[in-house]
């Protein structure tokens, strides 16, 4: 096995990465930018590499190539002791028989199976990864230029990382996927023809961040018993949105997921079928054992049912002074 050069290989990459994040200069934005732009119009970019394995010991020590984090601090500098786990996190896992976990990325999405089992991914294209960057200042996420400019290469790149735990005494091994298979297995989008709920909901906002519903206001509402201060809203986070031209988040729900468009534009989103909510249901319990509580009856019962619902939300905030109003469109079908 050579994944010991692949996790060499990404930790260099990573480093690189982190360093010029770190400095975070007008050079690294537009050397980041330099780089996506010559990705794309070159066809002379790609990143595609064999997955590398990690794995944890009972103690919950993270080894990388049979090296242990403090090994590789001691010889390298690259520090990933905050990785390790405490030993009974690790027990439970071995208890639940979760022997591995694997993170996978592709132009397509973020992808999480466990013992070979895919989960509940996030979906993305080129557009929503884009918008997504556009979105990291309105959240003053660090270094936003440079993690903005970089996004898109994403397209280009194939990663994976699979942890691996002990295997439980008397425990049959489960094996990996196929080291050829797709990172991403994506939801199969069939359509509903009868919903087991519709639900059509506009919550207007005003710079105070509190909501509005059916055209009637916070107060009025309260005056008829509703109380809605549960969805109100930081005012901060309205006039961060509104000196961004926020004008409307709009959630669809569809048989592949929770779709996401700010302004009319999509945003990567949480993308699932049937497969992948039982899978998750299925770990949920193994690893818990639970069956009475109210995140037990979500898991179990909502989820499902969500998927076979028409649920359509809509967040208005106020349109900044000398901005003209953007019009809400359909969102598009799938």
């Amino acid at each position: 096995m050579k994944s010991w050069r692949w996790a060499v290989v990404l930790l260099i990459i990573g480093s690189l990465v982190l360093a010029s994040c770190a400095q975070a200069s007008p050079v690294a934005e537009k050397a980041a930018v330099r780089v996506s732009t010559y990705a794309e119009r070159s066809e002379r970019f790609a990143l595609r590499l064999p997955a590398v394995y990690v794995q944890y010991g009972s103690d919950g020590v993270l080894s990388v190539a049979g090296f242990t984090t403090n090994q590789l601090y001691q010889w390298t500098g690259i520090d990933l002791r905050m990785l390790n786990l405490q030993p009974w996190v690790v027990q439970r896992l071995v208890d639940a028989d979760i022997q591995h976990i694997e993170v996978a990325e592709d132009a397509k999405g973020l992808a999480v199976y466990v013992n070979g089992k895919p989960l509940p991914y996030v979906s993305w294209d080129g557009d929503s990864l884009q918008n997504l960057g556009d979105m990291l200042a309105v959240f003053d996420v660090p270094y936003a230029p440079v993690i903005k400019a970089v996004l898109p290469l994403v397209r280009f790149t194939r990663l994976s990382v699979v942890v691996q735990f002990p295997i439980r005494p008397g425990a049959a091994v489960i094996p990996m996927r196929a080291r050829n298979a797709p990172a991403v297995v994506a939801a199969r989008a069939s359509s509903v023809t009868s919903p087991v709920a519709v639900v059509r909901l506009d919550i207007t906002y005003d710079s105070k961040g509190m909501p509005s519903l059916f055209g009637l206001d916070a107060g009025t509402l309260a005056g008829m018993g509703i109380d809605v201060r549960p969805l109100a809203l930081n005012p901060a986070l309205v006039k961060r949105f509104m000196a961004h031209n926020i004008q409307h988040i709009h959630f669809v729900n569809r048989p592949d997921g929770i779709h996401i468009y700010v302004n009319n534009k999509p945003l990567p989103y949480p993308a699932w079928d049937e497969e992948h909510i039982q899978n998750a249901v299925d770990l949920y319990q193994r690893l818990t054992g639970d069956t009475q509580s109210p995140v037990f009856t979500l898991v179990t019962q909502i989820l499902p049912e969500l998927r076979r619902s028409d649920v359509d939300l809509l967040l208005r905030f106020p349109v900044p002074e000398g901005k003209e109003a953007i019009p809400v469109l359909e969102a598009p079908a799938q």
